[in-house]
């Protein structure tokens, strides 16, 4: 067997372990979106501490980096890279731009995204979408093309927007495109843009 071939059998293997399920107990519930009713539904989610935990486990060499941090109004989105065996994948993040604990959390958000890239806590996100899809609606809105990728100014203004009105960017999108909000064509992601920004939040 070739050493490069050795190379993509081990980041499969990561790849497969990183995918497993979460155990139980490192497992979070907050508030993810509220009906036309009013009524909360609660979504799993997981620490930033607990991501960075299972990649020191998994694989020990990752590295991660800030790659820019942009204001938007009075929130500030940050995109972040996680690198394993020299293939790398971003996330973006949004918090408050008036205090450090929001800077934070944005980092900590966008380091979380950049991990379910590689599998980490994906199912978390899958399965738990408030409405179908309509039924002519294509299984995913994803980019056909490198060019017509979604843009890291329309993933910034998604985390933002949906930030802004506690909603979850990634239940939004997987409820209208069955498609994380990463993974969406650029006028996919301008439609989800416009369905966030029409939403009405219950007083």
């Amino acid at each position: 067997m070739s050493l490069e071939q050795t190379q993509v059998d081990n980041f499969e293997t990561i790849l497969a372990s990183l995918s497993e399920p979460l155990p139980e107990n490192v497992i979070r519930q907050r508030v993810g979106w509220r009906d036309s009713s009013g009524e909360e539904h609660r979504v799993d989610y997981i620490e930033w501490y607990t991501a960075a935990d299972i990649l020191d486990r998994v694989c020990p060499d990752w590295s991660h980096e800030v790659c820019d941090i942009s204001v938007i109004g009075d929130m500030v989105a940050v995109t972040a890279a996680i690198t394993i065996r020299g293939i790398t994948r971003c996330g973006v993040g949004v918090g408050s731009a008036h205090d450090e604990k929001g800077i934070k959390g944005a980092e900590h958000d966008a380091l979380k995204r950049a991990a379910i890239k590689f599998g980490l806590g994906r199912a978390l996100y899958q399965g738990h979408s408030k409405r179908k899809p309509a039924p002519d609606s294509e299984p995913t809105q994803t980019a056909r093309r490198k060019d017509d990728k979604v843009s890291d100014k329309q993933l910034a203004a998604i985390y933002a927007i949906a930030k802004a009105k506690s909603l979850d960017a990634h239940l939004e999108s997987m409820a209208l495109f069955r498609s994380e909000p990463e993974q969406l064509s650029r006028s996919s992601a301008s439609e989800l843009i416009d369905h966030l920004r029409n939403v009405r939040i219950s007083a």
